[in-house]
């Protein structure tokens, strides 16, 4: 069990820090970690008269006139406890506000993205050397100055370039059927099929009553297929041969968070409920079936989504598998986390998170 002692906290802007404890003038703290999106922070400080011990004077701050929250700046926070900070997240000031209220001491708040927000700015011009995804994953990676941790990929998919296509939308279209994730941490980005089909055992344990202080789960059965059929007109080669199928059927999850899948489970209630979808990229039928489990298992991840809380854990992050202890049968066991919020304040020190699961 993690040991929890003193919250703290240490953040770079540019390479200058600004630690928490050693100044009382930072109010909150707010870092939320994804699977699919851009990470995000929320910083807020009291500001202060630049000598020390003076009240603050519209004439002179010490925060709001300094350079250091610059937008644009580079941002390292480390979040955790003394000596334990295991938490990181790197990114950009994007945006700053200020309060000046009517009473008390004015405020600055400081809100950015991770290095993930350059996909959804950059745009490409020139075609790209690899017609594979993974490759072209590595080719946006190099393009941005970032490392690749990238899945292989076999198809080979000619990308027809947009004007209006960023690197964001590129990406998401060429994973969407893979069933992949896109994400940057630390200035990686990450272009992998979802980590629980990779490691299924849970990283963390948590009980409610003990470590979760609150668990908040729902079943939902009416979007679960039953079966996924992927089609595809078969064009290579000429001679009008006949479509491409593939088919994925409930229970074929690669990985089960239960004894049923909710798509087992709803077929089991109510019948059939196959989602047809039409690619007409797809080259043979090895990438129809590809295709076709990739998104029945993203729709059956949906059959128990839930949100919960716990003391500050900076070790929980997005894209982790988790074991949830103490809520009965039903809602108990293994769940992917696909959010995660470390917020950090005068109450102390939180981590909120959401999850899903395939199955019960």
């Amino acid at each position: 069990m993690m040991k929890t002692y003193s919250p703290a906290c240490v953040i770079r802007i540019d390479n200058t820090e600004f630690r928490q404890g050693v100044s009382a003038e930072l109010l909150s703290l707010s870092v939320t970690d994804t699977c699919d999106r851009a990470d995000s922070f929320s910083l807020r400080i009291c500001d202060r008269h630049e000598k020390q011990g003076r009240f603050p004077s519209g004439a002179s701050l010490k925060w709001m006139d300094s350079r250091l929250f610059d937008e644009g700046a580079e941002i390292a926070i480390e979040l955790g406890y003394v000596n334990q900070l295991d938490f990181a997240f790197l990114g950009e000031i994007t945006a700053v506000s200020a309060s000046f209220p009517a009473t008390g001491i004015p405020e600055l708040q400081i809100r950015g993205f991770s290095h993930y927000h350059r996909l959804q700015r950059k745009r490409r011009t020139k075609p790209f050397e690899s017609s594979r995804a993974s490759e072209i994953a590595m080719e946006v990676a190099k393009d941005l100055g970032f490392e690749a941790r990238v899945d292989k990929t076999d198809a080979e998919h000619r990308h027809t370039l947009s004007e209006d296509e960023t690197y964001e939308q590129i990406l998401k279209a060429k994973a969407r059927p893979l069933g992949y994730e896109v994400v940057v941490k630390n200035k990686v980005l990450y272009f992998q099929k979802p980590r629980y089909l990779v490691s299924p055992s849970p990283d963390h344990t948590l009980e409610w009553g003990k470590d979760l202080e609150s668990f908040n789960p729902a079943i939902a059965t009416y979007s679960m297929p039953t079966e996924v059929i992927v089609r595809a007109s078969q064009t290579s080669g000429g001679g009008g041969k006949a479509a491409l199928v593939g088919k994925a059927k409930a229970g074929e999850e690669r990985v089960k968070m239960g004894e049923k899948t909710g798509s087992e489970i709803s077929k089991t209630i109510f019948g059939d409920n196959p989602v047809k979808l039409t690619e007409n990229a797809v080259t043979d039928q090895k990438e129809a079936r590809d295709i076709a489990l990739a998104h029945l298992e993203t729709r059956s991840l949906d059959f128990i989504t839930a949100r919960a809380t716990s003391i500050g854990n900076p070790a929980l992050t997005a894209r982790q598998v988790v074991k949830i202890k103490g809520a009965g049968k039903r809602y108990s066991g293994n769940y992917y986390v696909t959010s995660v919020t470390h917020t950090l304040d005068a109450r102390g020190f939180l981590t909120s998170f959401e999850l899903k699961r395939n199955g019960r």
